[in-house]
Formats: structure tokens, sequence, C-alpha cells
């Protein structure tokens, strides 16, 4: 498949995320979970550039229905991911879309169009940050490591025993960062920014194509017992530079 038009059309989407117009009108879909003007029109805007493109490959999107996915082949997009920071103005939120084929994605963009960082990547091609090769780091000492984090904010009857496990992890580590936006956790570790992410209980559109991006990165993203995350429900999430991912799953288990 050529996803150059595909990335063009993540791109062109992130001029509807700038467009301060779009933070109004929010929709309430859970407890503390909202949905956006925007995160609908970024949604019908990409669904028509790939339907054009792939007429025949479903999308599964955050703001959709998905019950009947049964097609090998499928794109995967969050709209906005860090839906909260993009309502507060705080601008850590990205566009996230996969490609994805028999549960294994093949393609990733996610794209900031606050900072203009687009990342990239396609199966055995490598990724890339605005072109330019990125790879995982090389720290294997826990204690020399920065590890990203989420809150699972709409599972707060876990809060207790989510934090616990972060509160070991950072008492190990050199310290912790908590973006809001996992998409781009996962690619500050395909980039070497931090140098893992955990986080419980994320959908497949947080996290379909930065497993993409950080897996042609060099990294491993698994869930917490090890194995791949599931391209059809919530998982939780371990994505390492592949050195600290077994003394990592010590914390998680």
């Amino acid at each position: 498949m050529d996803f150059s038009t595909v990335t063009k059309a993540v791109i062109d989407a992130g001029k509807i995320v700038l467009d301060k117009v779009n933070r109004g009108n929010l929709t309430k879909k859970g407890e503390r979970d909202f949905v956006t003007d925007c995160d609908i029109a970024v949604q019908t805007q990409l669904a028509k550039a790939l339907y054009s493109k792939y007429p025949d490959i479903p999308l599964m999107s955050e703001e959709k229905d998905n019950d009947v996915m049964y097609s090998d082949t499928v794109f995967i997009l969050d709209p906005i991911d860090g839906t909260t920071n993009y309502i507060h103005g705080y601008d850590l939120s990205c566009i996230s879309l996969a490609c994805v084929y028999k549960d294994e994605p093949v393609y990733g963009a996610v794209y900031n169009p606050f900072s203009k960082q687009l990342y990239l990547a396609e199966k055995d091609k490598g990724a890339t940050l605005n072109g330019k090769k990125i790879r995982v780091s090389d720290v294997s000492d826990i204690s020399s490591a920065l590890i990203g984090a989420e809150t699972s904010p709409y599972e707060r009857y876990d809060a207790a025993k989510h934090f616990d496990k972060l509160l070991n992890v950072f008492l190990a580590s050199m310290d912790i960062r908590i973006s809001g936006s996992a998409a781009l956790d996962i690619c500050y570790v395909a980039d070497g920014k931090t140098d893992a992410f955990l986080t419980s209980n994320l959908k497949p559109w947080d996290y379909a194509a930065a497993c993409c991006i950080l897996k042609e990165a060099g990294g491993i993203c698994t869930d917490w017992k090890g194995e791949l995350p599931s391209m059809k429900h919530k998982s939780d999430i371990l994505a390492t530079n592949s050195l600290l991912q077994e003394v990592l799953y010590g914390f998680v288990r």
C-alpha cells in the first residue's frame, strides 16, 4: 500500500485541530470523558479521505460505532488523543492513525499539529520524526530511566491500585512524566526522549499507530502479561526501549 496520501490527509486534518473554534460544544461521553466538535470534524474529514483512497478498508475510530470489524485490514483512528489537554489549551494533543493487517500495525502516523511533529512508521521501513530516523534509547538501568505514564482517568475505581504501581516505578526510576496523550508518550519512547511508558485500560486507537512507530524504532510494546496488545479491545500497555521490558514486568504484574 502507498500511504503517502494517507499521511497527507493526517497533516491536512491538523488544520482543524488548530482552529480554536472547534474547542467548543463539548459532549459528555462518560465520567470526565468528553468529545469536542474537533474530534468529530477530524474523524469526518479523515474518514472521507480514507474511503476515497481505500473504499474497502473499514475505519475503527474513537467517536463511531465499531461493533462490526471483520476485515483483515482496518484503519484505526483517534481523531484527538489528549482531548482533555486540547479542551484546556494544553497543547500536547495529536491525531493518531494506524493501518492494521491481521492484528499487526503496519503503518502508524502520530501528528501533533501544535508542534508540527509528525511521527511516522511503516512495517520494516523504520520510524521517523519529521523525516529523520529515530531510535529508542540504550538505557538499561531503571534507576537512570525516565518513565512515561498515564493516570487511567476513566477507571477511577482502580486508581489506588494503579497509583500504587506508579509509586513503585517512581521510586525505582529517575522520574516519571505524565503528558496526557498516550500516543505521544509511546512515540517519545520511540524517539529516545523517555525510556518506557506504562498505563492501564487503553483502547486500540490510543496505541495502535504509536506501537508501530515504537517497534520500527527498536522498541517493544506489549500488554502487562507480555502478549501483543489487542487491536480490538482495550489493553494494559507497557512500551519500552526493549532493555527495560523485563524489569518493568515486575512492577506491573
